[in-house]
């Protein structure tokens, strides 16, 4: 009898500590497929494949300036997706769109991020790829792309993350959301808008972690952001933590996997999800049994007044303080740099948004003082030594940082058609963007290490310095043995 008890009792601690332990929603654990890496233990070097499945006009303007090629006239630019789709109608819009899914990302990309040294993308799309609301003028039909990236990047061993870019009656009112209504983000104006974002989700969690997906591609899709950058002091906080919550107890009972669910800091300050769904906070939902949760912060320097005044000093400053920050929160989650740039300026035609100025040259509605000129921002060949050092160190830093303090980074974006403090592949060609991705010219440790305008890359230095070195001292040996010898 006491072996039979022996026997039930170790059974049911067994039970037990497999249900403590479980990363699965209730009865379901013996079906979930779990991935090696976790937002602990993967370390981000991404791009993002910004303007592909949800447009933005400063991305790829030549979709918009067809629009005045024969008034002349701004005016009738559409500012976002939504207006694209509506000015041409379903049938032109579908023809165009399509012939731009097509050809503005191949997998040519992919082969090409991979050998940048990057070990995922993250990919935007709109909710309207799943599922529209009665009266969207939106196109469907991205779906089918996110499901051949997903291919490619599988072919070429790199990872992906799924965003939730846009959200029904938009989450921040920016056209990256396919709805511009500055200051005036509408989605939580209506039931409806929530209750169809909770089922594009739903859908979203049910393919890209589901069985089928993650038998076929394995652990390829890290992971999913249930919206991207909603705007928080425009919104209710608790009915976004709220949407937060219910998004991640969806995603754990619905999923056959558990990866990644991305949380956007929704322009918080630091330290205000820290016991959001983390260890430090006091969660005990069954359905929250694994706090498998990443949270992304975006920085640019481009969009106050103040940063475009800032000095190179300051800004390699201020990313060395958002970073050190950023680390402080790592004791309660993980947390990326999901967004960054090369930019020093806000000079990108349409970065702003069409028909909205630069700040840098005070013709934006949010300054009339003028910084400088916008002139020469995309014409490589009139840039000053100064000013190609000036981006250099500031990517550099950027690097340096995200990849020391925190879980990583994600640039925004892949590539663009004019711009290039936005466009990666524009950087690595013009040597802003290093390669390797650890070659470094002036940043080391967090410390600008500038000596002059012909100083050579460090790495190379140290390496031809070691050698020196090492033919130094056997030439000494060698000197020796001959003086034995004679």
């Amino acid at each position: 009898m006491t072996c039979i008890y022996s026997l039930l009792l170790t059974f049911w601690f067994a039970q037990l500590t497999l249900g403590l332990n479980s990363t699965s929603p209730s009865g379901n654990s013996s079906s979930l497929i779990q991935s090696q890496y976790n937002s602990r233990n993967f370390h981000y070097k991404g791009v993002a494949l910004g303007g592909w499945l949800i447009l933005e006009p400063y991305i790829t303007p030549s979709l918009f300036l067809e629009f005045n090629k024969t008034s002349g006239k701004d005016s009738d630019i559409p500012i976002d997706e939504h207006a694209y789709c509506k000015k041409l109608g379903y049938k032109e819009a579908k023809n165009r769109l399509t012939k731009h899914w097509d050809t503005f990302y191949n997998e040519s990309d992919f082969a090409q991020i991979k050998e940048y040294g990057l070990n995922m993308v993250r990919i935007p799309i709109g909710y309207w790829a799943f599922e529209k609301l009665e009266n969207d003028s939106y196109v469907p039909g991205a779906e089918k792309y996110l499901d051949q990236a997903i291919e490619w990047a599988y072919k070429y061993n790199l990872k992906v993350w799924v965003d939730l870019h846009g959200l029904p009656g938009s989450q921040n009112g920016f056209d990256n959301s396919g709805l511009r209504s500055l200051d005036y983000p509408g989605w939580f104006n209506r039931t409806e808008h929530v209750d169809l974002s909770h089922r594009v989700l739903n859908k979203i969690y049910s393919k890209y972690g589901g069985h089928n997906m993650s038998t076929e591609y394995k652990d390829t899709i890290l992971g999913i952001e249930v919206v991207n950058e909603p705007l928080g002091p425009k919104l209710s906080m608790k009915k976004v933590k709220k949407f937060y919550e219910d998004s991640y107890g969806n995603a754990r009972k619905i999923q056959a996997v558990n990866n990644t669910i991305v949380f956007h800091d929704a322009f918080q300050s630091m330290g205000y999800w820290n016991k959001f769904l983390s260890y430090s906070g006091n969660k005990t939902n069954s359905t929250i049994d694994n706090y498998n949760i990443l949270v992304d912060h975006h920085h640019y320097e481009v969009f106050s007044s103040g940063a475009l005044n800032s000095t190179i000093d300051g800004h390699l400053s201020s990313i060395k303080s958002l970073s050190s920050s950023i680390k402080d929160e790592n004791k309660h989650h993980p947390a990326v740099v999901g967004e960054w740039s090369a930019a020093l300026t806000d000079c990108t035609p349409w970065l702003n948004g069409v028909g909205i100025g630069t700040r840098f040259e005070g013709t934006s509605p949010y300054t009339n003082d003028k910084i400088g000129t916008c002139d020469d921002i995309n014409t490589w060949g009139k840039w000053s030594k100064e000013q190609k050092k000036n981006y250099r160190k500031f990517v550099e830093m950027q690097l340096d940082q995200y990849s020391s303090k925190m879980n990583g980074w994600i640039f925004w974006c892949f590539k663009t058609e004019t711009s290039i403090e936005w466009d990666f592949k524009r950087l690595v060609h013009f040597d802003l963007m290093p390669q390797p991705l650890d070659d470094r010219k002036y940043i080391v440790n967090g410390t600008d290490t500038d000596e002059g305008d012909d100083k050579k890359s460090i790495a190379s230095t140290t390496r031809h310095r070691n050698i020196w070195l090492l033919l130094v001292t056997f030439g000494l040996q060698l000197v020796n043995v001959l003086s034995d010898q004679y």
